[in-house]
């Protein structure tokens, strides 16, 4: 595992809030790295953890020191990861961590609990954990990283201090992609699409990473279709993903919808995020004027939260979608 901390994409904010604390050895007991999903906040509380951890005197992580190459192999003793078992975590796992507590550090001076996606913790466990943070063990930090779709429990925040996260510039992540090897054209799409994430941006460079952008944009034309055939095709499709996926592809749709406003208002195409697909919208503008569009974009989030908050799927999804192929009919 790499020290660098150039590998680090823009969080200049956060990264200096990291050097200034491992520099003067003044690390708050508990620490929460909060912001969206993806967008950099386990690469730097890696680099955190191993400063905390690193036996160097200079500047941390050295990433040479004995314990720099175990946290690099990930064999660190004084190291504990806590990640969500299933859909939560749960209060067994963060009881485990007061046995991890009563230790004493194997290696260096102190022990580090990472615990991520804490936002999933059950109340169980959130309660379990304040217990630990009311009477931190001493010589063990913990390192919260969190989301954005679910709070933390009050008792909890109050105790960690936070280091937000903010999504990228488009053009940033865009030439950080391109930095590291991608075409500049595939670079340009990720960076839109991701909202700023560079994990998302990397997942859609993977291989098969727009299939679902593409799911999107074959729902938006199905709709154009004479007969229903074609929506009921993309629906079955749909309906057997998973519920995250379909939410993905709904996500995508809500791009396609604004890019079609865009594309209508001709802001130009440095506004739009599926930069690739101009001439497919281009030809979808007549039957989507701006009612249409915006009435779409409304239907479309109602529908997301509704699947979030165990609509039948299926359901939820024929619903908006007949919805959406009537509007025009009664003169939208």
């Amino acid at each position: 595992m790499s020290m660098n901390w150039d590998e680090i994409v823009g969080h200049q904010d956060a990264v200096s809030i990291v050097k200034a604390m491992l520099s003067t050895d003044k690390i708050p007991h508990a620490l929460l790295f909060a912001g969206p999903a993806g967008i950099g906040k386990r690469l730097l509380a890696d680099r955190l953890a191993a400063g905390i951890l690193c036996s160097n005197d200079g500047e941390k992580p050295c990433g040479q020191c004995h314990s720099c190459l175990l946290f690099g192999r990930k064999a660190h003793p004084d190291f504990t990861q806590v990640a969500p078992d299933g859909v939560s975590i749960k209060i067994d796992q963060i009881r485990l961590l007061k046995n991890v507590a009563a230790l004493t550090p194997a290696v260096g001076a102190g022990r580090v609990c990472l615990i991520e996606d804490a936002e999933l913790m059950t109340v169980q466990a959130a309660n379990s954990l304040l217990k630990l943070l009311e009477e931190p063990p001493p010589g063990l930090i913990f390192i919260l990283i969190a989301g954005t779709s679910k709070p933390l429990l009050p008792t909890i925040l109050s105790r960690c201090r936070k280091v937000a996260f903010h999504p990228l510039s488009a053009t940033m992540l865009e030439q950080a992609l391109v930095d590291k090897g991608y075409p500049p054209a595939a670079a340009a799409i990720a960076a839109r699409l991701s909202g700023g994430r560079m994990g998302k941006a990397l997942t859609l460079l993977a291989p098969e990473g727009l299939v679902s952008r593409d799911m999107a944009l074959q729902l938006l034309a199905s709709i154009q279709q004479v007969d229903m055939s074609g929506v009921w095709e993309q629906t079955t499709k749909l309906a057997g993903l998973e519920t995250k996926k379909i939410v993905t592809v709904l996500e995508f749709f809500l791009y396609l919808l604004r890019d079609l406003l865009v594309v209508a208002g001709q802001y130009g195409q440095q506004l739009l995020y599926n930069i690739d697909c101009v001439q497919e919208l281009a030809d979808l503008v007549p039957a989507w004027p701006e009612s249409r569009s915006m009435a779409a974009v409304t239907a479309v989030k109602n529908t997301i939260r509704a699947i979030e908050g165990n609509a039948n799927t299926r359901l939820a999804l024929e619903e908006l979608l007949i919805n959406l192929k009537d509007w025009p009919e009664k003169g939208e």
